[in-house]
């Protein structure tokens, strides 16, 4: 018996200190997606379309970027996929059939901001399909109009995107 409470306590605590760093990391990505559609959301809503050559430009972390949609689910602005410009992001579909860009849009639109997670192709790891979380936040211009400021990343759970 003191065996088994000595291997159950062992294994308790390799797990804990296995896992925390994984917590610990998800929270520092997850926060520099924050503050990075933050930072976008307000240049958006400063500069309106003016801003969209100084965010594709712009990185985060180890090489996140800012992509922005309208309110209707157009992608306006995607600095590593220009393939993706002017199309619908509803009808797009993760690795499973989701359709994540659909969610993302009903999410915002309702709450004004969001996490989705969805399977999509890693090119860090030759593009095999992968969890990637987002985060995303309505922008409203002086003038009025709304765009949806989006940033993503693989290496948070999907228990952690949200």
């Amino acid at each position: 018996m003191r065996i088994v409470r000595n291997l159950c306590l062992s294994l308790f605590i390799i797990t804990g200190i296995c896992i925390s760093p994984c917590f610990a990391d998800e929270a520092a990505i997850k926060k520099e997606m924050v503050d990075a559609v933050n930072y976008a959301a307000d240049l958006v809503a400063k500069k309106g379309e003016a801003s969209f050559d100084e965010l594709k430009a712009f990185r985060f972390g180890h090489g996140g970027y800012v992509y922005i949609g309208e309110i209707n689910g157009i992608i306006r602005m995607h600095p590593v996929a220009p393939e993706l410009v002017n199309k619908n992001c509803t009808t797009i579909k993760d690795a499973e059939g989701k359709y994540f860009g659909a969610e993302m849009l009903a999410k915002a639109t309702k709450f004004g901001t969001g996490w989705t997670s969805y399977m999509w192709p890693n090119p860090a790891k030759n593009k095999q399909p992968e969890l990637k979380c987002s985060f995303y936040k309505v922008a409203t211009t002086k003038e009025g109009k709304k765009y949806i400021v989006y940033a993503g990343s693989f290496g948070i759970s999907g228990q952690g995107c949200q």
